[in-house]
């Protein structure tokens, strides 16, 4: 499971361009070699990448079929690929464990508003689901992302919803995840 920490730091930095891109000659922006590199390294099976492409709309059923193949390894490797960050994103609410809770917390923490909200609906749907033994390396993972959520919904700058969904997840994650109650903010409640 170190693995799917290391990739979900990369997808932190995977968000960040730095400046690298080059104009491509239709006006675009051309693929860095580093891009491509990438590309390579994440590449599937046509079944498996046929499930990408299916699950690419969104449909719930398709986007567990997803996580059902690749697990939430896969989900994090591939989020490190911008093409496939969205898909992966929503594909984790159905992956199994918390193994992907610390690249969603991240995501909902650094990543732009459409990727955070839908960070922060699949983390949801990882807290609802039904409860069972969390292995050792998983306590890991499920501290990580909480940590992450909890620093998201206190970070004033972040969008209202990305903070309320945040909460939300934490709320339902409170007994296992070893943040306080009253860490909690409760700024973004309805009054």
């Amino acid at each position: 499971m170190k693995r799917a920490r290391l990739l979900a730091f990369a997808l932190v930095l995977g968000g960040c361009t730095c400046g690298k891109a080059q104009p491509a000659p239709d006006g675009g922006v051309a693929e860095s070699p580093e891009a491509a590199a990438q590309a390579e390294i994440i590449g599937r099976p046509p079944e498996v990448e046929q499930l990408w492409s299916d699950a690419r709309e969104g449909d719930e059923t398709e986007l567990a079929r997803l996580a059902d193949r690749e697990g939430a390894a896969g989900l994090v490797e591939r989020a490190t690929d911008p093409r496939f960050r969205v898909t992966a994103l929503q594909a984790m609410g159905s992956s199994r464990g918390f193994a992907a809770l610390p690249t969603l917390g991240l995501a909902a923490r650094n990543g732009a508003e459409s990727e955070a909200l839908m960070a922060v609906d699949s983390a949801a749907q990882l807290a609802a689901a039904k409860r069972r033994q969390v292995e050792p390396d998983e306590a890991d993972e499920l501290r990580e992302g909480c940590a992450a959520l909890l620093a998201s919904a206190k970070d004033a700058s972040r969008p209202r919803l990305v903070r309320v969904g945040a909460v939300r997840t934490l709320r339902m994650l409170v007994d296992r995840c070893g943040v306080k109650a009253g860490d909690i903010p409760t700024d973004v409640d309805v009054k």
